[in-house]
């Protein structure tokens, strides 16, 4: 009993002891008994129990029985080791193996944060390769030949109109509203802008966004972008601005004013002489009036003259198709939509940018009021008229469209000919879009019936 207590001690110790020792020494203990055990085995079933050593067996028996006892005594050594790792991870960590404080950080927040960021960050994408940016390229000039193309499309409509309504004024019909007035007026210059546009849209297509930037008074009005008659407005604001400072200034032109005594009542200050009143101030100060109208300067006087009194000749007809001629009908024919409320101030001198509407729209009408026949109005003379705009112009509120007028010339020319090609892209997409969405809208209502 004794002996027997003293073999299981001894067992029970050997396998703690096993346990206790490293990974290394184990697995090599382990595999050790575990090859001797299948030899021995091995050997055992080779020879017999009892056996005398000597073979029993072929050699080829004997052989293919080696290495079936040593592919077993292999994979045993796998089994063991792998259970052995399996219970040296599941150990508790020894302070030696614990990991290590982190000292302090030694980083600036800024250099904190630009870490952050980078990693943060996502990495740019791999540039664009060559097909693709001609893709692009040709995508960008399709839209920009489309869009000049419908504007010119567009030219060759209004022609048709234009010609139906002479055709019936001609045979005594319906006489001719505003809206007609201004279509023939605008139909006339757009004709004549036509030939060198198309020059310069099928032989010099490149060098379009060029004219667009630099020269837009080249285009016809139905190939200007919106923003770009934004902006030929809010620079043909600061010029009448200016012309309006120096012509406060000058003796010639004050002995003429005031036209009007206030900008609210109707009744007239002065009137000037039937003979030319124009004939009595310098060229300079022809020049700044015809400013005021955002007409051409070039040429001499007598050209800048002649084409103050062809545009005063019709201010007067716009004039009186505005008025209504009755008292009904009074002021309906003044334009409500804001850019033709814009061009009509434009077009007599008054204020067309950076003020409300409504402001506009009282300007327009006070003009209106003094320059036509009406019964509770006394007519100004044309030789007055030129003057008018004088006292009914507002120049405050200046300063921001200076401002934006500069931040545009500092930019560079690549920066503005990616801006007009973007809008030209956005405006052609938004034709496409509602051009589709009346296709399906018919195709729609046929369905239905």
């Amino acid at each position: 009993m004794q002996a027997t207590r003293a073999l299981r001690g001894a067992s029970r110790a050997s396998s703690r002891q096993l346990a206790s020792t490293s990974s290394n020494a184990a697995s090599r203990s382990s595999m050790a008994t575990y090859a001797n055990t299948v030899l021995a085995h091995s050997s055992s079933t080779r020879f017999g129990p009892g056996s005398t050593g000597l073979p029993q067996l072929s050699d080829t028996e004997a052989a293919l029985r080696r290495q079936r006892a040593l592919f077993q005594a292999v994979r045993g050594l796998h089994q063991t080791h792998m259970l052995l790792r399996a219970a040296d991870k599941s150990r508790t960590l020894t302070p030696a193996s614990q990991p290590a404080p982190k000292a302090p950080s030694t980083k600036t927040p800024a250099t904190t944060a630009a870490q952050t960021s980078s990693a943060s960050t996502p990495a740019p994408t791999g540039q664009k390769s060559l097909s693709e940016r001609a893709k692009e390229l040709w995508a960008t000039a399709k839209y920009l030949f489309k869009f000049y193309f419908n504007g010119v499309k567009q030219i060759w409509a209004n022609r048709t109109k234009v010609g139906e309504v002479e055709a019936r004024v001609k045979a005594g019909g319906e006489a001719l509203t505003r809206e007609e007035f201004q279509l023939i007026r605008t139909h006339k210059a757009d004709m004549r802008k036509l030939p060198l546009f198309l020059f310069i849209l099928l032989i010099l297509e490149e060098a379009l966004p060029l004219v667009v930037i630099w020269a837009p008074s080249l285009l016809p009005s139905t190939c200007v972008l919106p923003s770009q008659l934004t902006k030929i407005r809010m620079a043909d604001e600061v010029k009448r601005a200016e012309a309006y400072n120096k012509l406060q200034e000058t003796p010639a032109i004050k002995a003429l004013l005031p036209v009007i005594k206030d900008a609210v009542g109707s009744e007239v200050a002065q009137q000037q002489p039937e003979s030319d009143a124009l004939s009595a101030v310098s060229s300079e100060e022809l020049v700044q009036i015809a400013k005021m109208y955002s007409l051409a300067t070039w040429g001499g006087s007598s050209m800048v003259r002649r084409r103050l009194e062809s545009h005063l000749a019709y201010l007067r007809e716009d004039d009186a198709m505005m008025s209504g001629g009755g008292s009904d009908s009074r002021y309906r024919s003044i334009p409500q939509h804001i850019d033709a409320l814009a061009k009509a101030c434009s077009e007599r001198g008054l204020r067309s940018t950076g003020i409300e509407p409504k402001e506009m729209f009282e300007t327009l009408r006070t003009w209106v009021r003094f320059t036509t026949a009406l019964p509770d109005s006394k007519q100004i003379s044309t030789p007055s008229l030129p003057f008018l705009s004088l006292q009914l112009y507002n120049p405050a509120q200046l300063a921001d469209i200076k401002s934006s007028l500069e931040q545009e010339s500092q930019r560079g020319l690549i920066d503005k000919t990616k801006d007009v090609l973007r809008e030209v892209v956005a405006e052609e997409k938004k034709v496409l879009s509602r051009d589709e969405s009346a296709k399906l809208e018919v195709e729609s209502k046929h369905q239905q019936q």
